[in-house]
């Protein structure tokens, strides 16, 4: 027999699969996540929203105005909703990365390999788009508000 005619050596692509199926939930996390996340536990109202921040603002600025220490704000929970989906791909990107690297190094099929960490990555790079897009309006926002402050 020719080395042409040996079987391949068959290895278990155990890494490879879970670190795709982690990078692409990941993925969807980052996409869908926080419609799902808001379809379950819907959003306080905008008024109320803007109330709370108003009194809140108006409690702190009185503080100062008066030279007293501001009022103690309530603790926050250790576990907020609101950053779930995004919490959730970013533990999952990094399965994903770290899932390819192993598969890599396992030498399983490298197609998975590639897979796994392009789509981990691909989930970085959304969470820094989404970063990238606030500050972008925010500055924008800043520029229309203090035109002259800014110049």
């Amino acid at each position: 027999m020719t080395t042409a005619e040996l079987p391949p050596e068959i290895k278990p692509k155990t890494f490879g699969i879970l670190a795709v199926a982690a990078a692409f939930l990941g993925l969807l996390s980052v996409l869908v996540g926080p419609a799902i996340r808001d379809a379950i536990v819907p959003p306080p109202p905008a008024n109320q929203q803007l109330a709370e921040t108003i009194l809140s603002l108006k409690q702190h600025i009185t503080a100062k105005l008066k030279k007293t220490p501001p009022p103690t704000e309530t603790p926050r929970q250790r576990f907020s909703p609101q950053e779930l989906p995004y919490t959730l791909s970013l533990a999952l990107a990094a399965v994903a990365i770290i899932g390819g690297a192993v598969s890599y190094l396992r030498r399983e099929d490298h197609r998975y390999a590639y897979v796994a960490c392009g789509v981990g990555t691909l989930t970085l790079v959304w969470h820094a788009f989404i970063l990238a897009l606030a500050v972008a309006l925010v500055c924008v926002i800043l520029h229309h508000v203090l035109p002259d402050a800014l110049s």
